[in-house]
């Protein structure tokens, strides 16, 4: 997650914390040691290819509908980036439009990318197990697990890319970094969207904290925002956590020994399966649920 991390990084937003809203508290269906024996079967691969193999054996259990996409492209110092991108998707006969929910899979060398981003793999794996069992009306929802993002976001931007012109997700949410913490980190641009509001309801409704605005590192939501396509990314954090990424990406440096926990775990050896708090996660689903739910109509 986080590719190219730059104090460079200038974007106009106050996050905001906020707890307003009529929603009704969700209820969680989602169990701790499912998402816990998920979250080691994807982290336990060693390269792309054995933590891709995971998630389509899970996806094969949900009984979804599974594809995938090989891609090869040349960066820009010329090196020859070769991945493949995994789908699956629960279908409404009547469907309207396409939402699509997605995470990144490919991993640093270092470590065992269980925060970075195993943990956003397995909770969209978890989410779509729920919309399988109880689908949409009127929205198709897609899940997506991009190669390459680590490298420069290549198995988004080339998806996208591809689809210029037809194709495309009416919505795309984007969850990276999703493993422990107390407080849901949701992106977006621009005011409000109905989306925002019935994800502040449900987690005012459900007393989960969240933080939204439009201040956020890179993943791949923008290779779908690039694309003109409605977008929203989520990460699960602490509080105090968020607060300091969005100061270190205005440029403003954090004070002695409060450097956010996710900046020295992500991308070092630190990057293990101690650091996921399932408990955390299958208590933050219901809220992100919720929301995705007010889509269907």
């Amino acid at each position: 997650m986080f590719v190219r991390f730059a104090k460079t990084l200038i974007m106009i937003a106050v996050v905001a914390v906020v707890s307003f809203g009529q929603a009704a508290a969700v209820k969680s269906g989602f169990d701790a040691k499912d998402y816990t024996a998920l979250i080691e079967r994807i982290a336990s691969g060693a390269n792309s290819e054995e933590r891709g193999a995971a998630i389509k054996a899970e996806l094969s259990a949900i009984k979804v509908r599974v594809s995938t996409e090989g891609f090869s492209r040349k960066t820009r110092d010329g090196v020859t980036v070769r991945g493949n991108n995994i789908f699956g998707e629960v279908s409404a006969p009547r469907a309207k439009r396409t939402v699509m929910i997605g995470a990144h899979y490919d991993r640093v060398a270092a470590g065992k990318g269980a925060v970075d981003n195993a943990s956003g793999s397995a909770a969209v794996l978890m989410l779509l197990r729920a919309f399988k069992d109880d689908p949409l009306k009127d929205v198709n929802l897609q899940a997506a697990f991009w190669d390459h993002e680590e490298q420069g976001l290549h198995g988004s931007r080339i998806f996208v890319e591809n689809r210029k012109q037809a194709g495309l997700p009416s919505i795309y949410i984007n969850f990276d970094v999703y493993g422990y913490g107390d407080t849901l980190w949701l992106w977006s641009e621009g005011e409000p969207s109905a989306f925002v509001r019935a994800l502040l309801d449900s987690s005012a409704a459900s007393k989960f904290n969240a933080v939204h605005g439009s201040v956020y590192p890179p993943s791949d939501h923008l290779s779908f925002k690039a694309g003109g396509v409605e977008t929203y990314s989520f990460s699960l954090l602490s509080a105090d956590e968020v607060s300091g990424i969005v100061q270190l990406l205005g440029g403003e440096a954090p004070a002695p020994g409060k450097m956010p926990k996710a900046l020295t775990t992500i991308h070092t050896e630190s990057d293990t399966l101690d650091k996921i708090d399932a408990a955390a996660v299958v208590r933050s689903l219901p809220v992100v649920e919720a929301a995705i739910r007010i889509l269907d109509k």
